[in-house]
Parts: structure tokens; C-alpha cells; sequence
């Protein structure tokens, strides 16, 4: 039925956003500044810009959430397929704009999967037998099926961000927006829901609007790259040509596709967005002259990967020992895990959604404790201790910044920890937590009115700011650009804290852990250093993980590479070797 309705749509403009100004509640500075953007029918726009520049607070425009649904001041127009948002009830605009939010559990309501799914369907009054099929679809469709009559609440944040999606892919509306819906998702079910969005997008010819951090990823499903830049929309190109001008990108330090920076780093003018795309560009070229101006001149922002583990001394700082551990009795999410850190360690933990990351985390914190086996921490046993007896001494970071965020601004927030400790020198850590972080210019705002990425930061910097001996965070690239992820990722390298932290970002777990932990169902499949794992094609798979195209692209040439300036040193040394220089 969705595809008899399309076909009979003629096309022409679905968005047309005109001189829009919104400025949140207890705000000086507006937020959205000017916008203007047209969106013709059936297009994928991928909108990205640094964090906090309004990309969240603009596609809340579009369902009407803001301004009908907050305060604030607006002003400026929005049409939807011809009509302002105005003159459009609730039941109508949802019908035509699909919104994932950011934060899953900022839209997940229900207690079950099945009822969140079905829940807009039955809104809008849709025959039961009718919903009980579109909902097995949707779920099908995100990979979620046999998770129908699952608890949401014992769901990963994956998990939870796929099941936002099939509610929204059940009711098929005419503009699907969403708010970074693969940032917690591992690399191969980010695929396949990029794969179905796609497949929407193309044969249903439903509109997408994407807002993304992480364009290697996202870019070759675009027809077109917008980049806001506070408040404004400063750029609009159609995908292929976008890359064009990296030092845009560069500039607002967003994360341009490894493939595009590796050809323009080599004067190679080409545009690849996979390493397939990259092997016949590098057959059959003279690489000695390009590779030998790069090395002269080196770019600094340029990182290589560390070598491996690099633990300053072996003080065990943490041991499990056959851990069994899960949120029921009947329900293990750990399975015989048996684990040793030592102090100064950083180690990524990946794997695919659901398999044990946040539970191994929250054990490791003591905030959860096995049902089998033993875990110590400092030496101490964490069945004898509850979590308040390592305050101060361990940093926890959950998945959702917003369960950490309850002061009236900011610094409030930054401060908690170490006046609840009676620390020493209260303002000048949290002044420097602040400033690690980013934050230091909107230390004053209120958490909530902050975007994703700023909340997350300003987690962060609360717990920084105790030094903590041990620090744990799951999932702290979500919701970052590539300067704020590397600012970060630097000063708690540079600070030589004991780090464990997950993410699905394969890229900064090679390039700052000095070990890789592989999780699969509940155990741990690989660890090591991070280059013997990436070059274990049969464990990433099996944790629905890919290689790096760096690394794709280094081993189709025979190189052992695992960063743009290794690659590019060894070809020019390679050339060196072939013209005797």
C-alpha cells in the first residue's frame, strides 16, 4: 500500500525551511540562526557539523516538538509537502515526519518491545491483525525479531536505538529524521541499518534526514552533505562532490572518510568512500614523488597507532576470575570471564550490541556484582564492598550521560564529586576538567539544554575532575567530532589514567588502547594488542566488527600498515627501494 501511495506522489520540495531562529528557554544566544534548507522528495541529506552547532534542534522543527511542544523563541517558517508545521495537528505531522531521537531512552516508554513498536500504529487507530504485521516486519527489518516480547528495559543501548527505529519504519511516514540512530551500534548492524534505510529511501522513496558525526559511514548512502556551523548552515553540496573541499571539513574537525584523506594526502584526485573503491586508484601508480612531499612536510594532526600494550609496570590494578554475572538469575550476560589490568592499561572493549560490554563495565565498578566467580579491585573483593567504598578511586561513565546530570549548570555539575569528597583545590579541577572537555565557555548552561555531545562531555569532566585511579566509560566517542573525540582521548592518555572504555569505534580503539578486548555472548574472544586483533579477520567477524579501510587497503598491498602516515611512509619507502634512491 506505501508504494501505490509514493508512486502517486509527483515529487517536488517535502522540507522548506525559511530564515528560522529558535532560542531555547533561558538562553541569550539563539541556537538556530537564520537556517534556511530546501529538501525535494525522495533525496538522503546527511546533515553533520560540530557538536552543539543546532543539527538536534533543527530536526525537532520538523514534527512540530519545537516550538509547539517547548518554549523558547521561534520564529521563521517551515513547510511540510507545501503547508506550515502550523497549520498541520499532531496526528498529521506524524503521519508525514518519522523522528528517531538521539537518546533512545528518551522515546522508548513501553515495557516491551512489541508494545513500543505498535504503540504509534494503534494511534492512529490501524486494524490489529494489521499492526501485529507491520511490527514483525519493522522488527525483521532492524534485526530485532526475536527480541518481540523482550523487556526494553533489559535491552543495550544498540538494541534500544534499533527498536526507536522500527517504530518509526511501521508507520512508512513520508520523512523519516533521524538524530545519529547508529551511533551505538556496531559496525555491521550499522550496515544493515543503513542497507534497509536505504532500500526505504530508494524504493519507497521515503525523504531521509540524517544527522551523523560519523561520515565514513554514513556518506556513500547520501545524495547530499549539509554542515551546520553554529546555528548556520554553511555548506550544501551533493555527496560526490563534497569532499572537494576538505578544508571545510578539516576546519570544523569532522571526520572525513579514512579512503578520501588517504587520496588527498597521495594528490590522488579521486573521492573513494570504501577501500574497494581505493585498490584500482593505487594499481599502476608512480607513488615516490607525493609520498616523498608528505614525509618533508608532515602533516602534525596526522596520529599513528601505538605499539600494543605499554603498561608502565605490571601493579594488577584489576582481576576476574570465572565471572557469571547479569541483571536475573536465570539470565547470565557474563559467561566465565576471567580478566587481569594493570595500573596505566587502556583497553577497548568491543563487540557486537548485547554482548556484554556496559554488564563487564558495571562489574568492574561494583555496581553490579557476579553471581559466580570473584572480581578484585585494588586487590579487594567486590562481593565484600558496596560501590561507595570506591569514591574517588574509580570514574564511571555510563552509556546515558543524562542519568549523571542533575545540577543547575555546568561547573555545578563538574564540582559535585570532589565537594562531596572534600577534595582539595575544588576550583582549579574543575576548571581544568572543564577545559579538557571543551566545556569551559558554557560552564554556566543548563545540563538538559545542552546537545548530546555536551552532556556527554560534561560527564566526562565530573568524573575527571575527582582523578580517579581507575576510569571507565562506555561509549564516550557517541556524539562527538573527531576534535572532541581526539582532545579527549589525548588528555586521558596524556593524564596516564588506568582506562577501560567501550566503543564500536574500531579506529580510536586502534589508535589509543594499548589492548583490545574482544566480547562474543557474554565472553571475552580476543584481547591482545589492538594490531594482532585487527588483522584477525575471523574474530571481527564473529564479533560484527570490519577492519579499518586503512588496514584493508595496506593489506591489498602487501603492507602492514595501520595509519594514513604509516601507509604513506612505506609506499615511499617502497618507491625509494624501486629507483634506488
Amino acid at each position: 500500500m506505501g508504494d501505490d501511495i509514493r508512486k502517486q506522489n509527483k515529487g517536488g520540495t517535502i522540507i522548506e525551511i525559511k530564515d528560522l531562529w529558535y532560542t531555547y528557554p533561558g538562553r541569550s544566544e539563539p541556537t538556530l540562526k537564520g537556517v534556511n534548507l530546501k529538501i525535494e522528495e525522495g533525496e538522503f541529506v546527511l546533515l553533520t557539523g560540530p557538536t552543539g552547532c543546532g543539527k538536534s534542534t533543527l530536526l525537532k522543527t520538523l514534527n512540530g516538538i519545537i516550538p509547539y511542544e517547548s518554549e523558547g523563541i521561534f520564529s521563521g517558517s517551515i513547510k511540510i509537502m507545501g503547508t506550515e508545521i502550523g497549520d498541520l495537528n499532531q496526528v498529521e505531522l506524524s503521519r508525514k515526519v518519522g523522528l528517531v531521537f538521539q537518546n533512545p531512552d528518551d522515546q522508548i516508554f513501553s515495557t516491551t518491545v512489541e508494545d513500543e513498536v505498535a504503540f504509534g500504529l494503534e494511534n492512529l487507530c490501524i486494524e490489529r491483525e494489521e499492526i501485529d504485521i507491520k511490527v514483525g516486519e519493522a522488527l525483521r527489518t532492524v534485526g530485532m525479531l526475536e527480541h518481540r516480547l523482550s523487556s526494553t528495559n533489559a535491552l543495550s543501548g544498540g538494541q534500544k536505538q534499533r527498536v526507536c527505529i522500527a517504530s518509526m519504519l511501521a508507520m512508512m511516514p513520508e520523512i523519516l529524521a533521524m538524530d545519529e540512530p547508529v551511533s551505538q551500534m556496531d559496525p555491521a548492524g550499522t550496515q544493515e541499518i543503513l542497507n534497509t534505510v536505504r532500500e526505504l529511501n530508494k524504493r519507497m522513496k521515503i525523504t531521509i534526514l540524517l544527522v551523523e558525526h560519523r561520515l565514513h559511514e554514513i556518506a556513500p548512502f547520501a545524495d547530499r552533505i549539509v554542515i551546520m556551523d553554529n546555528g548556520k548552515i554553511i555548506f550544501d553540496q551533493p555527496a560526490h562532490d563534497a569532499f572537494d573541499h576538505l578544508e571545510i571539513f578539516h576546519r570544523l574537525g569532522l571526520r572525513v572518510p579514512v579512503p578520501v584523506e588517504l587520496c588527498h594526502t597521495l594528490g590522488i584526485k579521486a573521492r573513494p568512500f570504501s577501500a574497494e573503491e581505493t585498490f584500482p586508484l593505487l594499481n599502476n601508480r608512480d607513488f615516490k614523488e607525493k609520498t616523498e612531499r608528505y614525509i618533508t612536510h608532515p602533516d602534525p594532526k596526522k596520529r599513528t597507532n601505538p605499539e600494543g600494550c605499554s603498561a608502565e609496570n605490571n601493579e594488577l590494578l584489576i582481576s576476574l576470575q570465572n565471572v557469571w554475572s547479569g541483571y536475573d538469575k536465570n539470565r547470565m550476560v557474563l559467561k566465565g570471564i576471567s580478566l587481569e589490568i594493570c595500573r596505566g592499561e587502556r583497553v577497548a572493549v568491543m563487540g557486537t550490541n548485547g554482548s556484554g560490554k556496559s554488564t563487564l563495565l558495571l562489574n568492574l565498578a561494583s555496581i553490579l556484582k557476579p553471581y559466580k566467580g570473584s572480581i578484585k579491585i585494588f586487590g579487594e573483593d567486590t562481593k565484600l564492598k558496596n560501590s561507595y567504598s570506591f569514591a574517588g578511586r574509580i570514574g564511571f561513565l555510563f552509556q546515558n550521560p543524562d542519568l549523571m546530570l542533575f545540577c543547575n549548570s555546568a561547573e555545578e555539575e563538574v564540582m559535585f564529586g570532589p565537594v562531596q569528597l572534600k577534595l582539595e583545590n575544588i576550583e582549579e579541577r574543575t576548571r581544568i576538567s572543564l577545559e579538557a572537555m571543551s566545556i569551559l565557555d558554557i560552564k554556566q548552561d543548563l545540563p538538559q539544554s545542552l546537545s548530546r555531545g555536551q552532556r556527554l562531555r560534561t560527564a566526562i569532566a565530573s568524573v575527571l575532575s575527582i582523578d580517579p585511579e581507575l576510569v571507565l566509560l562506555d561509549e564516550p566517542t557517541t556524539g562527538q567530532d573527531r576534535e572532541n573525540i581526539e582532545q579527549m582521548m589525548d588528555y586521558l592518555k596524556n593524564k596516564g589514567y588506568t582506562l577501560v572504555f567501550c566503543t564500536h569505534d574500531i579506529e580510536i580503539a586502534m589508535l589509543y588502547a594499548t589492548r583490545i578486548l574482544v566480547m562474543s555472548e557474554g565472553q571475552i574472544i580476543a584481547d591482545g594488542k589492538g594490531r594482532d586483533v585487527i588483522k584477525n579477520t575471523d574474530i571481527l567477524r564473529k564479533a560484527s566488527l570490519t577492519q579499518p579501510p586503512v588496514v584493508e587497503i595496506a593489506s591489498y598491498l602487501g603492507i602492514n600498515a595501520f595509519s594514513i602516515t604509516e601507509l604513506v611512509e612505506m609506499l615511499a619507502n617502497r618507491s625509494c627501494e624501486v629507483v634506488e634512491c
